[in-house]
């Protein structure tokens, strides 16, 4: 099969398309003849080698996590998916997953994919699947929402995928959304429904903002907690897309406070890929600037890294 691949860490633009044995599916796991990806950071960051534990060592490295595509092949002790049926879903992030999604195919366990509405478009499902699942399991899980009343959720990074996603997923599970950016973010946040944007360009953050939000969902991981406490209701939560050091020494620094410090790390589960569908057939509005084919990767990838916003690769037709 065809992939887009490097032979080891290095700069983009020595990725490039290459041909791979395709895979067979093992007991509880699927074949995805892909159709649609999307980019993230964690592809240049691989590649790059800035941030090599997100991904397997094994050479081709092919990269690329969210997927949507059409079952072809299933392996024993499969249920609820067949041959024929559209699904989408996100490879692992970390050292254990070996294969990638800018690819002709790739194994998918069973649990870990949900199917694809039939109106909603490969390249929406595999734009929306790891902003969607991070913003939603940051918020309700790590976050913990309340379910009750209409809480207060303040999100910064929003001219990125997470960030953006993550304005219109808070307001789904009830949440008033203060939305912290500058420039194309705040004109994003504002088409996605923020109740209240705030330019940090022109404005202190967190400045005057004082005890009024249940979570602080720092998308960009820009900030710290030690920064948002004051912003934070009792026993609200900041939480970070990426842990550190400063984030251990607030971790424990917070068991102190009366709020809470808490790090994201994004599964492809299958109840939250359904109730994501759900939403994406009910309109849920996922942000994305273009959409490029697969052998353009190299090139979008550094707009990505450049600052661009959410790229969907048009993987079936692109190569």
């Amino acid at each position: 099969m065809k992939v887009i691949a490097a032979a080891g860490y290095g700069p983009l633009e020595r990725m490039a398309q290459v041909e791979a044995p395709l895979p067979e599916p093992a007991g509880g796991e699927v074949r995805v003849r892909v159709v649609a990806s999307a980019l993230n950071p964690a592809d240049y960051k691989v590649i790059l080698g800035t941030m090599k534990f997100l991904h397997g060592r094994r050479r081709p490295l092919v990269v690329g996590y969210d997927f949507s595509g059409t079952v072809d092949a299933i392996g024993p002790a499969v249920t609820g998916v067949a041959p024929g049926d559209d699904v989408f879903g996100f490879l692992p992030y970390g050292p254990f997953n070996q294969q990638g999604a800018f690819a002709e195919a790739l194994i998918a366990k069973c649990d870990a994919i949900a199917k694809k509405p039939a109106s909603v478009p490969h390249e929406r499902a595999a734009a929306a699947v790891t902003t969607g699942l991070t913003a939603l399991q940051a918020i309700r899980d790590v976050g913990q929402l309340p379910a009750t009343g209409r809480p207060q959720v303040l999100v910064t990074g929003v001219s990125g995928g997470v960030g953006s996603m993550a304005i219109a997923v808070a307001q789904r599970l009830g949440a008033t959304v203060t939305a912290v950016g500058s420039g194309r973010g705040l004109e994003i946040a504002r088409r996605l429904g923020a109740a209240a944007v705030i330019d940090r360009t022109k404005q202190s953050v967190p400045g005057h903002l004082s005890a009024q939000f249940d979570v602080v969902f720092d998308a960009a991981a820009a900030y710290r907690w030690r920064e948002w406490r004051g912003a934070l209701k009792p026993n609200g939560t900041y939480v970070t897309t990426l842990p550190s050091l400063a984030f251990v020494v607030d971790k424990f620094r917070s068991l102190l406070a009366g709020s809470r410090v808490g790090f994201v790390n994004v599964k492809s589960r299958a109840t939250d890929l359904r109730l994501l569908a759900s939403w994406l057939e009910d309109g849920l509005d996922v942000s994305v600037l273009s959409t490029i084919p697969v052998r353009e990767v190299p090139a979008g990838l550094r707009r990505l890294k450049e600052g661009g916003g959410r790229i969907a690769v048009r993987v079936a037709d692109g190569f």
